[in-house]
């Protein structure tokens, strides 16, 4: 529950307020840009109230997105309706309630024909679960790398789902039971590829889906303020070099939308991203991960 007694100071008068718990994640301003804005230490506060239903709506979604719960309403404590799962486009739902754990990534949910895909892991909570029943429950849960596991052994439990991960960060989820090994790609169902894209972390891993989705944990993301493909430079843990190289093998596929887990998904069009990513590779190396890092806004990409 979000707390009025820790206040940031620059919010707007009126019920919707922002506490400063905020761990700069992010994940408030994808779901609430224009009403939700970044301090300069990189804090969220509301910039102004809502003027619409559809703008309330925004700000729900927010609030029960927040891994700190760091958006509240002094009038009202709970949505009119459950926010979420909330359809990005058809087929991939969002399932807010991020986790702290894994600072706030992003999770989805992609419902196929021979058994739903969750796409990393949001917190578990009875009400989202029951939601997720309704839609048919889990197959499999696919996990991007060891940061964003989040409670992926309850839903896996409660749906006897596997667990997909790479044997590299494997640790991070005991429990799975397909191990990724090697630079291989593997099928995880019809239409459903796995590909190692080693940077962020050594077991790193992306999730084509149908030739036309792409889910990328903290490989690659849509940096909604650059409006550009990019990536995390001081967030690249194992490799740059391997990120770079990453980043041409993921050139290579068709992708019209982008799912991250830290970042904005969007609608990229193939056009655009066989565009950007034809060249993101070599400007990695040209630059290098220092100089990427300090670029204006950089120590705030974190999203």
């Amino acid at each position: 529950m979000a707390r009025a007694d820790v206040a940031h100071p620059d919010n707007v008068g009126g019920p919707w307020f922002v506490d400063t718990r905020c761990i700069r994640c992010d994940v408030a301003r994808h779901w609430a840009p224009g009403l939700i804005e970044m301090d300069d230490s990189g804090l969220s506060y509301l910039a102004r109230q809502p003027e619409s239903p559809a703008e309330t709506a925004a700000l729900w979604r927010a609030a029960e997105a927040c891994p700190t719960q760091s958006i509240g309403n002094l009038e009202i404590r709970r949505p009119p309706s459950p926010p979420f799962p909330y359809e990005l486009t058809p087929g991939v739902l969002a399932l807010g309630h991020n986790a702290r754990s894994s600072f706030g990534a992003h999770s989805y949910l992609v419902e196929r024909p021979d058994g739903n895909l969750m796409v990393d892991s949001p917190r578990y909570l009875r009400g989202l679960a029951e939601r997720v029943d309704d839609l048919g429950g889990i197959r499999h849960v696919l996990l991007s790398h060891r940061d964003d596991v989040a409670d992926a052994d309850r839903w896996a439990e409660r749906y006897g789902a596997e667990v997909w991960i790479h044997a590299a960060d494997a640790d991070a989820a005991p429990y799975a039971t397909a191990i990724l090994d090697g630079d291989g790609t593997a099928l995880i169902s019809p239409g459903t590829i796995v590909i190692p894209v080693p940077g962020h972390t050594e077991g790193s891993v992306v999730f084509h889906v149908d030739d036309r989705w792409l889910f990328t944990g903290d490989t690659l993301h849509w940096n909604h303020r650059r409006h550009e493909l990019d990536v995390f430079p001081e967030q690249t843990f194992f490799s740059w070099d391997e990120l770079a190289r990453s980043m041409e093998l993921l050139s290579t596929l068709r992708v019209e939308w982008l799912f991250a887990g830290h970042g904005s998904w969007h609608d990229l069009g193939t056009d655009l991203y066989a565009d950007q990513m034809s060249s993101l590779g070599d400007k990695m190396r040209q630059i290098g991960r220092a100089g990427w890092a300090q670029r204006p806004r950089a120590a705030y990409d974190w999203y």
